[in-house]
């Protein structure tokens, strides 16, 4: 039979080495699922990143685009506008032009009217039957003084109006730009660079598992704790102590052959075994 040292010895150091291997099982465990949640929790991330970076470029895109809408309908509102001015310009300039036309028109008509005049005046004076002398030259003479002061004001009449037309188209050309300075300063200028796409995130590195513990470790220690365990509970004392005990209680019976079965020719004394009658000392 095995000494019962031996046996708890075993145990123990069994159950050591099974808690061992348990506590080393249950740490690789743990550190298999950090791991793991670590990876899963920077892809997850990545991912996360990528799909912020796509939903910007489709904003920008979409930006991007209404912003070349807007500059197109701005630069047709525009020309549109500059075409208003530029027909406005030319109405204004043609109904002056008519002003002065008219103006005109009428000057010359009243110098033929004075014209008419001063020639009946003269016709007149000449059929009068007048003597040729100072009298008819005087007549003849004023009636040419008062066409001629007539037909100087009709000419600086006319003059004024070719200046007041000047003036005008002066005016009209200044208020075409500045209906054009108001068209071109309602002009944003729209965008001129095309967006870039957004910088790609850096994807995780994924990090390795742990490599799977071995059980020599804690087999090792079993070991050591059944031996601690043994040696604390027999000590390994000259031979043991169960072996000494037991030699000892059977000197103090006097079992065996020298107590009660003692062989003819030997004695003891005070339970020690003597040598037989007649033997040698």
């Amino acid at each position: 039979m095995c000494e019962p040292t031996l046996i708890l010895s075993a145990v123990a150091g069994g159950a050591q080495a099974i808690t061992g291997i348990q506590q080393q099982n249950a740490q690789y465990r743990a550190q298999v699922a950090e791991v793991d949640r670590s990876n899963m929790m920077a892809r997850q991330d990545y991912i996360n990143k990528l799909n912020i970076a796509s939903h910007d470029d489709q904003l920008k895109g979409r930006q991007f685009e209404a912003e070349l809408k807007a500059a197109a309908s701005e630069k047709t509102a525009y020309w549109k506008q500059r075409e208003i001015n530029q027909i406005e310009q030319s109405r204004a300039s043609t109904a002056a032009q008519m002003e002065l036309n008219e103006k005109a028109s009428q000057a010359a008509l009243k110098g033929q009217t004075l014209l008419a005049e001063s020639i009946r005046a003269q016709g007149a004076v000449l059929a009068s039957g007048m003597q040729a002398g100072q009298s008819m030259l005087g007549e003849l003479t004023q009636a040419e003084r008062e066409l001629g002061f007539a037909q100087a004001e009709i000419d600086a009449g006319l003059f004024s109006a070719e200046q007041q037309y000047a003036m005008k188209e002066y005016d009209i050309a200044l208020s075409k730009y500045s209906a054009d300075a108001v068209a071109t300063s309602n002009l944003t200028g729209g965008p001129t660079i095309a967006p870039s796409a957004s910088f790609a995130p850096i994807e995780p590195i994924k990090r390795n598992r742990p490599s799977k513990p071995s059980p020599l470790g804690p087999i090792l220690g079993g070991l050591t704790t059944g031996m601690s365990t043994y040696m604390a509970t027999s000590g390994f004392r000259g031979g043991g102590t169960s072996t000494t005990t037991t030699t000892t209680a059977k000197a103090s019976s006097g079992g065996g052959a020298g107590s009660y079965g003692q062989t003819p020719g030997t004695r003891h004394r005070g339970g020690m075994r003597s040598r037989p009658y007649g033997g040698r000392r």
